[in-house]
């Protein structure tokens, strides 16, 4: 009978209450999220408050962004490297091939990174490559998606809202109503 495999070691960390954000777990009224995500971007105005919110989710979305520092990169690959069977390599060519994934995924941030690590040790029989790990940081993508949704809403906001009209008068009502009244007699 074979021995079972090793426990996946925890390399996804925890996400930092700052890096909350819309694709990551609710950082924000409903009415919001739905905003984000179904609006059409280009044309709907949103209103003063929603703008003000908005302004508020992108500054916490942007800071989502934030990649990971080298240091972190390095930490989580070599924890993956630790659940796959050792390369025969010198320390120098290991050095460098971690400095390379460095590099490589040096624009993904942390808990993105960590959760693609994680699925990498789940789902790779192999250590995955820098492209490997990549793709599965689908939440980058989502992520970015996000940012980019919340600015353009924003921006036409500010393009296109204009305040509301003040409430008609007791004259201007009296003045519409002898319009109305001519044009529908003619």
């Amino acid at each position: 009978m074979a021995t079972p495999p090793p426990d996946p070691l925890p390399v996804q960390p925890a996400i930092p209450a700052h890096r909350t954000i819309l694709s990551s777990a609710p950082c924000c009224d409903p009415k919001l999220a739905a905003l984000v995500a179904e609006a059409p971007a280009f044309s709907h105005v949103c209103t003063r408050g929603e703008r003000a919110a908005l302004a508020g989710l992108a500054d916490r979305v942007q800071a989502a962004l934030v990649p990971a520092a080298p240091r972190e990169i390095r930490r989580m690959v070599g924890k993956l490297a630790l659940g796959f069977p050792a390369a025969k390599a010198s320390d120098l060519e290991a050095e460098a091939r971690l400095e390379l994934y460095a590099e490589g995924l040096a624009d993904i941030p942390a808990d993105i990174l960590g959760a693609a690590c994680a699925r990498a040790l789940r789902e790779c029989r192999f250590f995955p490559s820098v492209s490997e790990i990549r793709e599965r940081c689908g939440a980058l993508a989502v992520r970015r998606w996000e940012a980019s949704r919340i600015r353009t809403l924003i921006a036409t906001h500010d393009r296109d809202w204009r305040p509301d009209a003040p409430p008609i008068t007791a004259a201007q009502r009296a003045r519409l109503a002898q319009i109305v009244t001519r044009h529908a007699v003619a």
